[in-house]
């Protein structure tokens, strides 16, 4: 029965040692963080093997002058590329915050300073990226 016990904690501990090393994936080198105006399909390396794309807007908002039911609403999606995977996120609106699944120390957001020169067919955005946590 003792020998059972020991295999049945070694088993546990090698499970959760396995757990522990999906976590998170370790970088080679610091991300960077910062203010990134893009427009779409443009990228940024955060990174070494650390990217960020705009990949598209979408504006389902009521046109002008029409009666509609919901007023709509506009995203931007993205897609963070890394040695975890890819992962696609939009956001929605300026002060909205995305935190990263894949590496939970970036955290998005987006802003238009800096952008309203261009023209709005480029849909411009400025994509703000954090390092570390915060809370919301």
């Amino acid at each position: 029965m003792k020998r059972i016990a020991l295999w049945a904690r070694l088993l546990c501990v090698s499970v959760l040692y396995s757990l522990a090393g999906c976590a998170g994936t370790p970088l080679d080198q610091p991300l960077r963080g910062g203010s990134f105006p893009l427009a779409e399909r443009q990228a940024v390396t955060l990174a070494p093997g650390v990217a960020v794309r705009y990949d598209s807007f979408a504006d389902s908002r009521c046109p002008t002058g029409a009666m509609c039911i919901w007023a709509g609403k506009v995203s931007y999606n993205f897609t963070l590329t890394s040695k975890a995977g890819a992962e696609k996120f939009a956001l929605d609106y300026e002060g909205e915050q995305y935190v990263s699944t894949t590496l939970p120390d970036l955290r998005f957001g987006i802003s238009f300073a800096g952008v309203k020169q261009r023209p709005l067919a480029e849909h411009a955005v400025v994509l703000e990226v954090a390092i570390g946590h915060k809370s919301q």
